[in-house]
Formats: structure tokens, sequence, C-alpha cells
């Protein structure tokens, strides 16, 4: 969603806060949306929004009772509510297990405003994490947190649908994948308009696994071509 986040980052600019939760505690797979086994115990625990639905050892997962109380991502096959499906990343009590699934966070947190979470899980090689957002002269103008953080605040993101996914080309020992995808966005506190109208984007987003003292391997976002599937 580099695109969207290019678009409004030339208003002012606040900055991501450092977290006050600790590091990440488990790891979480959620690939293509679909429930696997552990998945209902380690996400379950509704929020009230929604009715109940039984999960693996006794757990319970929130399912939505309408399409606008789903988790950003979608909520899954079930239609989870966001409590019950990305906010257990964005807090730090897991990282996702696959591209998809991390995928889906990260739209998850630009639609919940969760800033710090993108930037954590872009990877280090990334060109804007590296050196900053540049105008066309070279200049910097902005970090990656900032430029998160302003796109979180303007845009309201909808309607993911992950269209590819297929693994990509090893380099240098680390293995990578592809994530095509489409979403919905519109513009919102721009200053004269309440909304703008609808945008559709597309995007394939490079990811690949990098090594963390306390994980082991996990994959992070390094870039993506816009418009392409």
């Amino acid at each position: 969603m580099s695109s969207v986040t290019s678009t409004v980052t030339s208003r002012a600019r606040p900055t991501v806060r450092a977290p006050t939760r600790g590091r990440w505690r488990e790891k979480i797979v959620v690939r293509g949306g679909k429930r696997r086994k552990g998945f209902a115990e380690l996400l379950g625990g509704g929020d009230g929004d929604g009715g109940d639905e039984k999960g693996a050892e006794g757990g319970r997962a929130s399912v939505a009772r309408t399409v606008d109380e789903r988790c950003p991502c979608g909520g899954g096959v079930d239609g989870l509510t966001y409590a019950s499906c990305c906010k257990r990343f964005h807090d730090g009590d897991a990282y996702p297990d696959d591209p998809v699934t991390l995928m889906r966070t990260r739209f998850s947190a630009y639609a919940k405003g969760k800033g710090l979470y993108v930037v954590k899980t872009t990877h280090p090689e990334n060109p804007i994490l590296k050196e900053g957002s540049k105008t066309e002269e070279g200049k910097v103008v902005s970090s990656l947190a900032r430029d998160v953080e302003t796109t979180c605040q303007k845009v309201r993101f909808y309607d993911l649908d992950i269209v590819r996914d297929v693994k990509g080309k090893s380099k240098g020992g680390a293995r990578e994948h592809l994530v095509g995808f489409r979403y919905k966005c519109r513009v919102v506190r721009q200053q004269g308009f309440n909304e703008l109208p609808e945008e559709q984007h597309a995007e394939l987003s490079t990811f690949r696994t990098v090594k963390d003292a306390e994980l082991g391997e996990v994959w992070k976002f390094v870039d993506g071509i816009q418009g392409s599937t």
C-alpha cells in the first residue's frame, strides 16, 4: 500500500511512539485466512462484539454478526472480529508465521492505525526504512514511521482480497514469497472534504525472511509493485 502512503505524507507527520509491550511471544499461522491447528485457542477470547464459536482446546473466537464488525483483514473464513483475529499480533502477543498472514495483519494495522506494527514488520532492506522518503531531487523529507502514521490517520482501508500467493526466489540464503492483493480505500480528513471518492488499488508485495534473536526466522515486508498482482 505504498502508493497510498506516499500520497498523503505531504501533511503534518506525527511520530510513531515506542511500544509499551514486550517482544512477540509466539508465532501463529492464519494462512489465506483459513484456520489451522491451534488458531482458535491462540486467538480466542471474544471481545463481546459478536456471537461465539467454540474452537480447539475449548478456546472461543468471536464471530462478527455484521460486515462492519469483522476484522479489517476480513476475519478469515469465519468472519472473526478484530479482537479474535489480528489484535493479538498488533499487541505483540504473537507474530505471523507465513507471508499471507503477515500481509493480512499489516493491512489491519493500516486500518486500525497501528503504524508501529507496520514499521516493525518491514524488512531492513526496504528502501524507505533504510533511507527515508525522498523527493525527486533526493532530499529526505520523512521517515517510514512518519509516513505510515500519517497514512493511518488520513486513509480508510477496507475490502482486502488476496489474489496471489506464490513462492519467490531465494536470496542470499533468505526465502522470498510473493503475495498479490487488491483493496479499496478512501482518503478522509482532507481539508475542505469530509471523505474523498473510493479508490481501488492492487499490489504485488515481496516478503523475505530474516533472523530474529528470539523467534528465529521470521517474514518481513520488503517492497511492493503497484497496479500488479
